[in-house]
């Protein structure tokens, strides 16, 4: 009898611990409230800006919150891509952010943005000043609203050439000053040295633009840009150029 009440006691005594540790980690949580929001990862977007996407309510619980509701929230601005919302005891929101690069301008009604993606990005709410290259000849049947994806196979292969241009160099990317579509034909670059048109094509894209830089470095860097009417990337595994008559 001795054994079997010292059981019943031990497993009372037991239950009790154990309902006197979920209460005090209810209790516990329960005193957890949001204290501090950090916003990592953003550049372009201001912190203020996410914060009030965020509205989070004074003294909230931190363990209340909805963490897919704010992350559906940030997700509503046009320059975040993706967003990680994850509480950080025992007294901070921390919410990381990954932006759209704006990569291009297009003027619509208004100067608009465009990512490598083809999203359409409103005029930029930063600070920061953005040197790009401009998509021009876009087909007025082009619809460009901020958030929406352009599929026009023109807009997605200037895009790609631009994208790929700064992976071959940055200083290619910022050699370019402007991207002409044609309607369906060869796109047509513009350096931003004396506008020399170079004329792209369509297609063989990495490999148009490695000649590019070797040709620019090798010789117009020597020559100099203003001895060059154009340059013709569309022959295969050749750069054709046309010097100005007075190349000296």
């Amino acid at each position: 009898m001795s054994t079997r009440r010292t059981l019943k006691f031990g497993f009372v005594a037991l239950l009790i611990l154990l309902v006197g540790l979920v209460v005090s980690s209810n209790l516990w949580k329960s005193s957890l409230q949001v204290r501090h929001i950090v916003i990592q990862g953003n550049r372009i977007v201001e912190t203020a800006e996410v914060l009030r996407l965020v509205r989070m309510q004074k003294n909230a619980q931190l363990h209340d919150v909805d963490l897919m509701g704010v992350r559906k929230a940030v997700l509503s601005h046009h320059f975040i891509k993706d967003a990680v919302v994850e509480r950080d005891l025992p007294a901070t929101l921390k919410i990381t952010v990954t932006e759209r690069a704006p990569l291009a301008i297009v003027n619509g009604a208004e100067i608009l943005y465009l990512d490598e993606e083809g999203i359409v990005l409103p005029h930029s709410i930063s600070k920061q000043l953005f040197d790009l290259p401009v998509l021009t000849g876009v087909s007025p049947d082009v619809a460009l609203a901020a958030g929406t994806m352009i599929h026009n196979a023109d807009v997605q292969e200037a895009l790609a050439i631009l994208a790929t241009s700064k992976l071959v160099g940055k200083e290619l990317y910022h050699m370019i000053s402007e991207a002409r579509l044609r309607n369906g034909g060869d796109i047509v670059l513009y350096g931003a040295e004396r506008g020399v048109p170079i004329i792209f094509g369509r297609g063989n894209i990495a490999d148009k633009l490695v000649r590019l830089e070797a040709f620019w470095n090798d010789v117009v860097r020597e020559q100099g840009s203003d001895k060059l009417q154009y340059v013709d990337l569309r022959f295969d595994d050749q750069v054709v150029v046309r010097w100005n008559q007075k190349r000296g």
